[in-house]
């Protein structure tokens, strides 16, 4: 395809949303046409909007399978849709989260990673996956202070983010993709400026 896929994916707190939004805005200054996008999809009427509403919100109390496959559906309509097609007119899409995040999440709910894999076998590989890595301590704080100091965040939820750390961690050796491990535990200017010295290298800028 003429354009180019880039993922930033990271555990809760780690900063996807603020990179993304700066690599956005720096492509946009090199008079790129880019295309933000974010998974699950939050449009009205998607079925990442129903993940959201249903599994989220309401915390219907699914198995991690069932979760898994609604948000591999979810990943195939946006693909089919909207990433695919700005793909093929040239556009660089940058993606907050992809089935990364499905390979990290459900299996530390229980799902079988391999079987998540499969599952999603059919969703285009990024050109390039960012992995934000922060320690589960830090992504505690950061959405702590985010919520104003009034989180509900509990001693099992830093464990939960400690096993995810360490599965995204474990991408690099699992996926035969290009991904980089970035150190978010700097500022944000230090980070987004490792983030452009990876795309420029692995996009020949």
């Amino acid at each position: 395809m003429k354009g180019d896929f880039l993922v930033i994916e990271g555990i809760d707190g780690s900063g996807t949303t603020t990179q993304k939004k700066l690599l956005c805005e720096w492509l946009e200054d090199r008079e790129e046409e880019v295309v933000s996008t974010h998974e699950p999809t939050r449009e009205e009427g998607r079925i990442g909007n129903i993940i959201r509403n249903r599994l989220v919100q309401d915390k219907y109390d699914y198995s991690p399978e069932t979760i898994a496959l609604a948000f591999a559906a979810d990943r195939l309509a946006h693909l089919e849709d909207r990433i695919i097609p700005a793909l093929e007119q040239g556009k660089t899409v940058i993606s907050d989260r992809y089935y990364h995040s499905s390979m990290v999440y459900q299996p530390e709910h229980g799902a079988d990673i391999e079987w998540v894999k499969k599952i999603n076998r059919y969703a285009r590989k990024p050109d390039v996956t960012i992995i934000i890595d922060v320690p589960a301590e830090e992504s505690i704080k950061r959405q702590m202070d985010r919520d104003g100091g009034e989180s509900s965040i509990i001693f099992e939820n830093l464990e939960f983010q400690k096993g995810i750390r360490k599965r995204y961690v474990e991408l690099e050796e699992i996926l035969d993709e290009n991904i980089y491990i970035i150190d978010g535990n700097r500022s944000i200017e230090e980070v987004h400026k490792d983030i452009l010295e990876v795309i420029k290298r692995e996009l020949k800028e």
